[in-house]
């Protein structure tokens, strides 16, 4: 009995719908298992929803949702999603950072010293990131300050030039005194006996 091309291809099909289910059933029993917690920022430092999430600086987890809290001030809530595997103390704080010089901002979460650990829903602490604008701001007053206190030092020198030459001028007759002193010491070592004496 001849099969027909017919049967052959619809044949080829089944086995083809039966692979990939099977695929599909192994890769969706396989996806880990997660749970979230919470944490938030004043300045989210040009994060993006699924950025990494590390603890330790091992990835754990990724960034699921950003929203707005506005009580008692404005700030960025975060959705951490964290793998089960991954467990995290309930004294650690997240911090924002940045891959490189010009990598993906990302999440970092610190170890933590404490014996108990958050459970999914729950919020650590964080630690604010220094802003751009901010470090130019403080960078601009230390100049200000240096430029201010170099001014001053320019005009103390200035004022006080003849009084500073006559303490160099002094400080060069010591010092020329001195190595005649202990070079007559060196050639006539009984001086010091018959000063001593005296």
């Amino acid at each position: 009995m001849r099969i027909s091309n017919e049967i052959k291809a619809g044949v080829l099909v089944l086995i083809g719908i039966a692979v990939g289910v099977a695929f599909f059933a192994k890769t969706g029993s396989m996806k880990q298992e997660t749970y979230d917690i919470k944490t938030s920022f004043e300045y989210a430092g040009n994060l993006r929803n699924d950025a990494i999430v590390k603890l330790s600086g091992v990835e754990v987890g990724r960034l699921t949702a950003m929203s707005f809290t506005y009580e008692p001030k404005t700030r960025v809530q975060c959705v951490l999603e964290i793998n089960a595997d991954a467990k995290i103390r309930k004294d650690s704080f997240a911090y924002v950072d940045v891959a490189g010089f010009v990598g993906d901002a990302f999440i970092g979460i610190t170890a933590g010293g404490s014996s108990e650990f958050v459970s999914s829903g729950c919020e650590i602490a964080s630690e604010e990131p220094i802003q751009p604008r901010i470090m130019m701001k403080k960078a601009e007053e230390i100049e200000d300050s240096l430029k201010a206190v170099l001014e001053q030092v320019q005009g103390l020198i200035v004022d006080n030039r003849q009084n500073l030459d006559e303490i160099i001028g002094s400080i060069e007759v010591i010092t020329e005194n001195f190595e005649a002193f202990s070079d007559d010491i060196k050639k006539h070592p009984w001086k010091l006996l018959f000063k001593g004496k005296e």
